[in-house]
């Protein structure tokens, strides 16, 4: 990137920057950063904890760790069925479910009241097995819808083929590779990591997971990932979506020109592939799980995103 680009997407994310300051809406954006090609243009933290809830980003490092199993050969066709590692019987209305169904979201089953992910979170127990529960709606593979539930799932089932909480292969396949020594994976009663939410990073963290997409894979040089599971998971499989409209890979979302981790509050961590550029905004809710779940966020809030597509993204899409 040459000096005048550069410069003017410094002065673009000083807009941004004044704006989460200044604008009621944005008022909890947290952070902004920005790299090109690995080089980092922008790093700013406005308020909040330097680990915080990334929320439903950790979907994508999730569906990430799972393409580190594919690499390590434990994982060897994503259109077997899970049911089985998590003690189903063939006749099982879940047993078909796949790994593609879940890194899609369409195992088509209920997602909300008696399974929204809030209602499980207060069970005191047995959170897996309620989910694997859930009425079919529609055929496996069939339908895109959000699922929280399906990500859980999804979760239970790597930890039982990597043999370990994914938090422990997360450290040795990812964390440590990309320098991150610093996070929280929460535990549902039972003892599985969180599939669905709630990992605790940092914005220096997300934005080298970022780099790490960009690369497909490789990040330094070192390849933590195979090439060819990141670009089926960075690519659309369905039009997806609620909550993000866009359309959706392996638990990532999938717009023009650009993919992205999405979470609640304004976690994103968007790449742009064309300009080898990252950009990652993290929002603070004052959020507490309870339950019931309570955020301190303000009235009428927009992701800082909104303001990334506006002022950034331009200067970034060919």
């Amino acid at each position: 990137m040459i000096a005048t680009e550069a410069a003017r997407l410094r002065e673009r994310c000083q807009q941004l920057l004044d704006a989460f300051s200044s604008r009621p809406e944005f008022s909890h954006v947290s952070s902004l950063a920005v790299s090109i090609d690995g080089h980092v243009l922008v790093e700013e933290r406005l308020r909040g904890q330097g680990v915080a809830d990334t929320f439903s980003v950790t979907k994508t490092v999730l569906a990430t760790l799972l393409g580190a199993a594919v690499g390590d050969g434990l994982i060897e066709d994503l259109d077997d069925p899970v049911g089985a590692l998590l003690g189903l019987p063939a006749t099982h209305p879940a047993a078909e479910h796949t790994w593609r169904h879940l890194l899609t979201q369409t195992r088509g089953c209920v997602t909300d009241g008696a399974w929204d992910i809030d209602e499980v979170m207060a069970l005191p127990r047995g959170w897996v097995d309620h989910l694997l529960a859930a009425p079919q709606l529609c055929p496996p593979g069939t339908t895109f819808r959000y699922d929280n539930g399906g990500a859980h799932v999804l979760g239970a089932a790597l930890s039982t083929v990597v043999g370990r909480p994914l938090s422990a292969y997360a450290e040795e396949r990812l964390f440590a590779p990309l320098g991150i020594d610093e996070w929280v994976w929460p535990r549902d009663p039972d003892g599985r990591d969180y599939g669905f939410g709630h990992l605790r990073l940092s914005p220096e963290a997300l934005r080298r997971f970022g780099e790490l997409w960009l690369g497909l894979g490789t990040w330094r040089g070192q390849s933590l990932v195979p090439e060819a599971y990141v670009r089926e998971m960075v690519r659309a499989h369905s039009a997806g979506g609620p909550p993000e409209g866009t359309a959706h890979g392996f638990l990532t979302w999938v717009d023009r020109g650009y993919f992205f981790a999405g979470g609640w509050a304004g976690q994103h961590v968007v790449v742009v592939p064309s300009a080898r550029a990252v950009v990652v905004t993290t929002g603070d809710p004052g959020f507490d799980p309870g339950p019931p779940p309570t955020d301190r966020m303000p009235p009428n809030w927009r992701p800082g995103l909104d303001l990334v597509r506006t002022h950034l993204l331009p200067l970034l899409l060919p």
